[in-house]
C-alpha cells in the first residue's frame, strides 16, 4: 500500500509541476529523478502527462520561442540552441521559430541596432559597427542579417 500512495503523490506533484508553467519533457524527466521516481515508472508517467495535456513539447517550444523573442529580444539562433539543449526535436524547433513573424523579427533587430548605436555613439574609439554586430550576434541573431541591416543603416 505504501508504494501505491508514494506513486500517487509523485503523480500529483508532477502534474502540479507541469500545471505551474509550461514544461518540456527533459525538465519533467529531471524533476521525476529529483523526486526519486523509479526509472520503470518514468515513461508511463510521461505518457500519462502527454495524454492528459500536461506535457506537450510542441506547445512548450512555441511558448518558449515567443517569450524569449518578445521578452528577451533573443534571435532565432539563440532560441534554436536553447530548445535543442532541452532535447526538442528539429521539426518542433522549426515550427516554433516559424511562428515568429519575420517583419517583427527584423523590426526588433533594427531597434536593437538603433539602441546600441545610440549607446555607443558617445564612446571614444572605432569599431562601433563591429561592437554592434557582436552584441546582436550574441543575442542570437543571424550574422548575415545583422550585417545586412547594419550596411542599410549607413546609407
Amino acid at each position: 500500500m505504501h508504494d501505491k500512495d508514494h506513486n500517487k503523490r509523485i503523480g500529483e506533484r508532477i502534474r502540479s509541476y507541469c500545471a505551474w508553467r509550461e514544461r518540456c519533457t527533459k525538465e519533467v524527466e529531471h524533476k521525476l529523478r529529483e523526486l526519486g521516481t523509479p526509472a520503470h515508472m518514468t515513461d508511463g508517467l510521461i505518457r500519462e502527462l502527454r495524454e492528459e495535456g500536461f506535457l506537450d513539447d510542441r506547445r512548450f517550444a512555441g511558448i518558449f520561442a515567443s517569450g524569449k523573442f518578445s521578452g528577451n529580444k533573443w534571435g532565432k539562433v539563440r532560441i534554436r540552441a536553447e530548445l535543442a539543449r532541452r532535447n526538442i526535436d528539429e521539426e518542433t524547433i522549426k515550427h516554433a521559430l516559424g511562428e515568429i513573424d519575420n517583419e517583427d523579427y527584423t523590426r526588433v533587430l533594427k531597434k536593437l541596432i538603433e539602441n546600441k548605436q545610440k549607446e555607443l555613439k558617445h564612446k571614444k574609439g572605432g569599431r562601433i559597427k563591429e561592437k554592434i554586430a557582436a552584441y546582436c550576434i550574441q543575442k542570437g541573431y543571424e550574422a548575415a542579417l545583422v550585417w545586412e541591416i547594419l550596411s542599410e543603416t549607413e546609407q
